[in-house]
């Protein structure tokens, strides 16, 4: 079995090994793979001797990436600018992810780190490492990190891991085929003294209660739809935290028969729409996610939709689920 990392351009090489200055920028409201791809790229660059600026939008909202915003600049100086820095954008399918602070950004150079499965390039020839089947953008950050020919460090490792671990959802979104070569990388974070224990309680521990019995009663007012193929979940507006949608993903695909999960969440003037998937099924949210101006991977996947009532909103996806699954609505 090859791999499933193919080689990087010698362009997007070139250009990082000659930059003496570069932004390193993930998409807008981040999760974890966005901010840990972004710290450990950061860490290979400052390895380099580069100067680096890490850039995010936020908000920073979920409480294990909270601690991570001091990390952040909200926007780039105009000295730093007028460096000509390289722009180094992780995690980001299209050009609109960043948000703001890419804007000004628009007439440097810029090589793009990407693993979702749908999304427009928007990078010059030779200057994208896109691979779909990666499980994280860690993963890919990694790779380049090789191609570099930068050593491992611990706080390097440290970053990769976690990035690699939540995007995974602790190793359960992996499928046969990335799980062998990833988990041999994941081993050698390890083997500089990364716990995973430790890192899967830093990031799970300190819940509040609330937000537990939240969590709860989204799971208790789950639909069962199309056979039972499907669960239909709504998060209310007032029910603010971010976190909620990992328990209750993690909680609904346990249930027997389910291949799909879609969580519709409340925003005041939008719906985010969250989809999983299986593993097993044959279901490709991220294909649904883009065709609603989203993106994703086959098995996790989100946009943003206006003009729906909640109640809309379910009965489409719920069409276009029903499309995907070759089954009826019944």
């Amino acid at each position: 079995m090859g791999s499933i990392f193919p080689p990087c351009e010698p362009r997007l090489i070139e250009a990082i090994e000659s930059t003496a200055a570069a932004i390193v920028i993930a998409h807008r409201n981040p999760d974890g793979d966005a901010l840990y791809s972004s710290l450990a790229m950061k860490e290979v660059l400052s390895a380099m001797g580069k100067e680096t600026l890490l850039l995010n939008e936020g908000p920073f909202l979920r409480d294990d990436i909270k601690p991570l915003e001091a990390l952040f600049a909200k926007e780039a100086g105009k000295d730093f600018i007028e460096r000509s820095p390289l722009v180094i954008i992780l995690d980001c399918s299209t050009e609109d992810r960043p948000g703001t602070p890419l804007v000004p950004l628009k007439e440097l150079r810029r090589i793009v780190i990407d693993h979702h499965s749908a999304g427009v390039p928007f990078a010059d020839e030779g200057m994208s490492y896109i691979v779909p089947e990666s499980p994280s953008t860690t993963m890919l950050v990694d790779v380049v990190r090789e191609a570099l020919g930068v050593p491992l460090t611990k706080t390097m490792a440290d970053y990769l891991y976690r990035g690699f671990a939540t995007d995974t959802g602790f190793y359960h979104f992996l499928n046969e085929r990335q799980a062998p070569e990833c988990l041999r990388r994941a081993a050698a974070f390890t083997e500089t003294g990364i716990s995973p224990y430790d890192v899967f309680d830093e990031m799970h521990d300190g819940r509040k209660l609330d937000d537990i019995k939240n969590a709860a009663s989204i799971i208790a007012a789950a639909r069962s739809e199309l056979g039972g193929k499907v669960l239909l979940a709504y998060q209310p507006a007032e029910m603010t935290n971010a976190g909620l949608s990992d328990s209750v993903y993690g909680s609904l695909l346990q249930t027997s028969g389910v291949e799909g999960i879609i969580l519709i969440k409340d925003k005041g003037d939008a719906l985010e729409i969250g989809f999983r998937a299986k593993n097993k099924s044959l279901l490709d949210v991220g294909k649904i996610a883009a065709a609603l101006g989203g993106g994703g991977h086959r098995c996790a996947a989100g946009a943003t939709i206006t003009g729906y009532t909640a109640e809309e909103a379910g009965k489409m996806l719920l069409s276009m689920m029903a499309k995907e699954l070759n089954c009826t609505g019944e």
